[in-house]
């Protein structure tokens, strides 16, 4: 299986930035609240909320966690956020109010730059909390990607990380592949599945072995605002990778694939499920 390297990782998300932000991103803001709930940024309670003196987040994708944090956080508290693609982080700045000739908000304490996951370019012990949503399955070595969270953590800091979780749960990103199936399209990629981390025991344990003390792992569920098949179709069928893909095939049956991706989206909802997908999370103490 082909795993792409950080140089083809920047370049995909520079290409899809605007897609995902129009598409996915509605998807992804909830869970990127999960993950800072589960940090104690939104904590009205104890001491969670005033010991977190110090936040990281990378792969802020277009900007959905960004605008949460920064809502929840305290002013004086110091954010910065990332992202491997500077289209992303274009869309981010968009997302916030920021024009692009700036990366900085001085009364919100937060800073935006580009940077890769795998090689943080920040000193030793210097955040006390940390989070990434949806970047950890997609990096190149993941392992590199916890070690250097652990890094850059303060002893005692916590992590949050969210990836995609079970395909069997996920009915969002396996219709595609299920229709074509039925229809004799061969979709077999040779790229690395993004499922490849959904195993949470897994997932957990390589945590620890990068040098947390403590995690925590498990699974929820996030619905899609996806209302009809045609919908769908639109979303799910616009990655540029797959849209190559379409372009070699038969328009006839091309058009027999995407009825029954319509077909069956509308079936599903009719029958009143949920299209969307399990999120698989681990929140990590140093």
């Amino acid at each position: 299986m082909k795993v792409l390297t950080s140089e083809e990782l920047e370049e995909k998300w520079n290409g899809f930035s605007k897609i995902f932000q129009r598409y996915n991103e509605c998807s992804s803001a909830p869970v990127a609240f999960l993950l800072i709930t589960s940090l104690g940024i939104t904590s009205q309670f104890g001491s969670a909320q005033n010991s977190c003196k110090s936040i990281l987040e990378v792969a802020c994708g277009p900007g959905a966690g960004t605008k949460l944090c920064l809502n929840y956080k305290k002013d004086s508290t110091k954010f910065i956020s990332t992202d491997i693609s500077n289209e992303m982080i274009q869309l981010t700045k968009q997302c916030i109010g920021m024009t692009n000739e700036n990366d900085e908000i001085p009364e919100k304490n937060f800073k935006i730059q580009q940077c890769n996951a795998e090689k943080l370019p920040f000193q030793d012990n210097s955040f006390d909390r940390y989070f990434s949503n949806y970047c950890l399955h997609l990096v190149t070595s993941p392992e590199t990607m916890l070690k250097e969270a652990y890094r850059v953590l303060e002893k005692g800091g916590i992590a949050a990380f969210s990836v995609w979780g079970r395909p069997e749960n996920s009915n969002q990103f396996t219709i595609v592949k299920k229709m074509a199936d039925e229809v004799g399209i061969e979709m077999n990629s040779q790229e690395r599945s993004s499922f490849h981390l959904n195993d949470t025991n897994k997932l957990r344990q390589m945590a620890l072995d990068a040098g947390f003390s403590r995690v925590l792992a498990g699974h929820s569920f996030v619905n899609s605002p996806i209302q009809n098949g045609e919908e769908y179709s639109e979303v799910f069928l616009s990655p540029p990778s797959l849209q190559k893909f379409i372009q070699t095939l038969d328009k006839e049956k091309y058009s027999l694939w995407k009825s029954k991706i319509v077909n069956h989206v509308d079936e599903l909802l009719n029958k009143g499920e949920f299209i969307g997908s399990e999120v698989s999370y681990i929140i990590c103490t140093k």
